[in-house]
C-alpha cells in the first residue's frame, strides 16, 4: 500500500506547494529543481534592477537559490494558493535584493560612497519628468552606476526608507539622499535625451 501510495505522490503533476513540502518534508531535488526552473527568471529580472553585468548577476542569483533552498523551512505558506504565490514571490525577491546588496557591497570599498553635506543635497534637487514612466525608468535604470541604480530601486521600488538604507549599505542616511537625487538627474537627463532622439527621427 505504501508503494501504491508513493507511486501515485510520484505521479501528480508538481506545483508550488507540493514543491515547497518536498524540499521541506522530503527533502529531495524535485522540489528544489521545480522552484529553480519556474522562478529563476523572476529572481534574475530583479537581481538585474541591481546588478547590470551578466556574470555578477548570475551569480547573485544561484547565491539567491541557496539561501531560498538553506531558508525554506522558515516560509511561512498560506492557505490559499493565489496568496501563496504572491507571498512566496515576495519572499524570493526579499532574498534576491538583499543578496544583491550584499555582492555590490562587498565588490565596492567604503570610499566609494562619499558623505555629502545637507547644503550641496539642495543643489542637486530635480523630480523626475512627468512623461517619465515606470517602464522607461526600468530600461534606463540599466545605464546608470550600480550605487545610484541599487539606492533608486530601494527606495523608489522596494519601499526602504533612507534610514534603512543607509544601515544596509553602511552609508549615512543623507548619503543615500544624494544619490537617489543623483539617480533621478540621471535618468530624467537620459529620458530627455532619448526622448530629443526620438523625436528628430519622428519629425
Amino acid at each position: 500500500m505504501k508503494i501504491v501510495h508513493k507511486i501515485w505522490k510520484r505521479e501528480q503533476p508538481m506545483t508550488l506547494r507540493r514543491a515547497l513540502e518536498d524540499c521541506v518534508l522530503d527533502k529531495t531535488e524535485r522540489g528544489k529543481s521545480f522552484i529553480y526552473k519556474k522562478y529563476y527568471g523572476y529572481v534574475m529580472a530583479v537581481v538585474l534592477r541591481y546588478i547590470s553585468l551578466e556574470m555578477e548577476a548570475e551569480e547573485a542569483v544561484n547565491e539567491s537559490f541557496v539561501k531560498v533552498f538553506r531558508k525554506i523551512g522558515t516560509f511561512d505558506m498560506h492557505a490559499e494558493e493565489d496568496i501563496l504565490e504572491k507571498t512566496f514571490r515576495s519572499w524570493l525577491a526579499r532574498i534576491a535584493v538583499n543578496t544583491s546588496i550584499d555582492l555590490l557591497r562587498a565588490k565596492k570599498p567604503t570610499s566609494f560612497f562619499e558623505d555629502t553635506a545637507e547644503d550641496e543635497l539642495k543643489s542637486h534637487a530635480t523630480v523626475l519628468a512627468d512623461r517619465l514612466d515606470a517602464e522607461d525608468i526600468l530600461k534606463l535604470l540599466e545605464r546608470i552606476p550600480d550605487i545610484q541604480r541599487s539606492i533608486f530601486n530601494l527606495f523608489e521600488i522596494e519601499g526602504y526608507s533612507h534610514e534603512e538604507i543607509g544601515e544596509m549599505l553602511n552609508i549615512p542616511e543623507s548619503t543615500s539622499r544624494t544619490y537617489l537625487t543623483r539617480a533621478k538627474q540621471r535618468l530624467r537627463k537620459l529620458y530627455l535625451e532619448e526622448f530629443s532622439i526620438s523625436q528628430n527621427i519622428l519629425s
